[in-house]
C-alpha cells in the first residue's frame, strides 16, 4: 500500500488508543492540547502528519475533557509506514486497547460528579456554625444585646427584646429598625411574642438562660417579691373572687367580659397626692399599670377605694385639671407625650 493510502487510513484512527473512529465530527488533537499533556503526557507539537493521527475517538476525548487528571494508560507508540505486512495501519486491524480506561458514558460521569457534590455539601452542612456569623440575627436592634423575651412586629417581622420594644412604643408608633408605622393608636396590638425563637437563642448562646434567670431572681429579691412562674397567676385567687357578680364588675372566667381590657395598650402611672397636701393619704402602691382606655372618673373611684375616703377627688397632670370623661390615652397625647414614663398624676379633694 502506498504512503498516500497509509496517511488516509491514519486519519481514521485515534491518536491515543489506535482504535478506528466512528463516522461523524472529528475531535481534533489541537483542541485538546493541554488536556493531552496533563492526562497522557503527549506533546502534539512534535507529531508528524505521516506518522501520528490528528484526531481522537469519542471515548478518549471524553476522558481527556472530563477528568483532566494523569492516567496510567500508555498511549499507542506510532511508527512510520512499512511496505511489508507489519504495517497494521494499512491492514485496518486496529482494535481498542484492553488496558485503557474508558468512561462508560457521560451520563454516568454526571451522576458521579453529582454524588461527589452531594458529599461535599453534607460535609459543609456538618461544619459547626460560628456564633459571630449569626449574631446579627439574634441581637436586639435597640439595646444591642441578645434577645430576651422576643417580641416581633407583625408589620415588618423585626424582632426586639420585649422590654425594649414596649419602652420604645410608649413614645412612638413606628418600628425602631425600619421606621414603618405599626399602628396609629394601638401599636402593641400588632406585636407577637415568639417563644420558639427565644428557645433557639437560649440553646445557641451558652449560659444566657441561666444568667437571665439569675438576674430575674435578684430583681425580685431586691424588692422582697416572689418570682412569678410562667403560666401561673401572680397571687393565689380567693374563693370570693371566683363568684360572678356583673353589677360589681365580676364575671365568670369563661365570660368574654372578664377579659375586655386584657389586650389593650397599657400605660404606667405614678399616682400621688397633690403637693403640699398632707391631709390626703398616700396610695398603698403609687405605681399602677392600666389600660389607656381607662377614664379619669374610673381612676378617681379606684383611688378613693385605695385610700378609704368618701369625698370626691379631682386629678391633675402637668398642673392641668383633667376632665372626668377624658381617657388616659388623651391625657398622654395632650399633656405628657414628650416626657418620660411613668405619667405622673396628682389627686386632691374637690
Amino acid at each position: 500500500m502506498s504512503q498516500a493510502e497509509h496517511n488516509n487510513n491514519l486519519q481514521r484512527l485515534c491518536r491515543i488508543c489506535g482504535s478506528r473512529r466512528n463516522k461523524g465530527r472529528p475531535y481534533r488533537c489541537q483542541a485538546f492540547e493541554d488536556g493531552l499533556k496533563e492526562t497522557f503526557g503527549i506533546d502534539i507539537s512534535d507529531d508528524k502528519s505521516d506518522i501520528h493521527p490528528k484526531n481522537l475517538c469519542f471515548k478518549c476525548q471524553l476522558h481527556v475533557s472530563e477528568n483532566f487528571t494523569p492516567s496510567d494508560f500508555i498511549p499507542v507508540e506510532w511508527k512510520g509506514h512499512h511496505d511489508d505486512d507489519e504495517c497494521w495501519v494499512c491492514d485496518q486491524k486496529s482494535v481498542p486497547r484492553p488496558d485503557i480506561y474508558f468512561p462508560s458514558s457521560s451520563k454516568q460521569s454526571s451522576k458521579r460528579r453529582k454524588a461527589d457534590s452531594q458529599q461535599s455539601t453534607v460535609k459543609k452542612e456538618q461544619e459547626p456554625i460560628k456564633l459571630r456569623d449569626i449574631n446579627e440575627c439574634i441581637t436586639c436592634g435597640i439595646c444591642k444585646g441578645y434577645l430576651i423575651d422576643v417580641a416581633t412586629v407583625t408589620e415588618c417581622l423585626h424582632s426586639f427584646c420585649k422590654s425594649c420594644l414596649v419602652q420604645h412604643l410608649q413614645t412612638r408608633q413606628t418600628c425602631p429598625q425600619c421606621d414603618i408605622l405599626i399602628h396609629e393608636t394601638a401599636p402593641m396590638q400588632h406585636v407577637g411574642y415568639d417563644t420558639k425563637f427565644q428557645d433557639i437563642i437560649y440553646k445557641l448562646v451558652p449560659g444566657l438562660a441561666d444568667n437571665e434567670a439569675r438576674r430575674l431572681k435578684e430583681f425580685y429579691a431586691a424588692r422582697s417579691l416572689s418570682v412569678p412562674q410562667k403560666g401561673a397567676p401572680s397571687r393565689p385567687i380567693t374563693p370570693a373572687e371566683t363568684v360572678a357578680d356583673p353589677e360589681q364588675g365580676k364575671f365568670p372566667p369563661n365570660d368574654g367580659r372578664a377579659w375586655f381590657h386584657t389586650h389593650d395598650v397599657k400605660i404606667a402611672l405614678c399616682i400621688e397626692p397633690k403637693e403640699n397636701d398632707s391631709k390626703l393619704q398616700q396610695m398603698p402602691m403609687k405605681y399602677v399599670r392600666c389600660s389607656m382606655r381607662l377614664k379619669v372618673e374610673h381612676l378617681a373611684k379606684f383611688i378613693k377605694q385605695k385610700i378609704s375616703i368618701s369625698d370626691d377627688l379631682e386629678l391633675t397632670c402637668n398642673k392641668q385639671l383633667l376632665k372626668e370623661g377624658a381617657t388616659l390615652e388623651n391625657i398622654w397625647l395632650d399633656t405628657w407625650k414628650v416626657k418620660e414614663a411613668p405619667m405622673r398624676l396628682y389627686y386632691n379633694k374637690k
